[in-house]
């Protein structure tokens, strides 16, 4: 952190008084405020925040995190939809490394939910490092998929195996018969596993 700024602390506890103020009642005049007060104090961050009849998006890199972007080839993206209280997905980009994965680099929330959205999100993120990963983790939605194969199309992408197998079992019925479609499962349970005693719940 100390790397990226002089006055890293300073800009870390205005950014952290910030985020714990609710500065108005309207959901949407609160984030404004914010977005505007961490422009202000902290411009090493990358934050904006793009409000239109037919669409909302929110990204927000901390400062601090650029220290070890240079360090990252695989970056791994994921959301939620339990954090925001009208149920948009809330999204977070974080480094992975072989032995770890490195907090979030880039926190996103977009609506609607699309590719040409979250693309906007990616774009903003690697375009201010100046840099491109090598390979980007995600499960198989396919407005993610598709926004990475977009914004970053060198990458590669490595869908999470848990993910493929259930969707696989919610398509179950587009087998011609049982059989067909037990042998496929049961190799791509030895393709994700590494063994074929490996059981998951399609439910989960």
């Amino acid at each position: 952190m100390f790397q990226q700024s002089t006055d890293a602390l300073k800009k870390f506890s205005k950014r952290l008084h910030a985020i714990n103020t609710r500065f108005s009642a309207d959901d949407v005049t609160s984030l404004a405020i914010f977005v505007d007060m961490v422009k202000s104090h902290s411009p090493d961050d990358l934050i904006e925040f793009i409000h239109e009849p037919d669409r909302m998006i929110f990204y927000y890199a901390p400062f601090e995190a650029n220290a070890f972007s240079h360090q990252i080839q695989t970056y791994h993206i994921d959301s939620t939809y339990k954090l925001l209280r009208s149920r948009i997905p809330f999204y977070a980009v974080t480094g992975k490394f072989a032995e770890s994965i490195i907090f979030p680099f880039l926190y996103f929330f977009v609506w609607p939910d699309t590719s040409e959205n979250i693309q906007v999100c990616l774009t903003a993120y690697f375009g201010s490092i100046n840099r491109e990963p090598s390979y980007f983790a995600m499960d198989c939605a396919p407005q993610i998929t598709n926004a990475v194969e977009t914004a970053i199309p060198l990458c590669q992408i490595i869908w999470c195996g848990v993910h493929v197998l259930r969707a696989v079992m919610r398509k179950a019925e587009k087998f011609q018969d049982r059989s067909n479609f037990e042998t496929f499962y049961n190799l791509m349970k030895l393709l994700v596993f590494g063994s074929e005693e490996e059981e998951i719940d399609p439910d989960e």
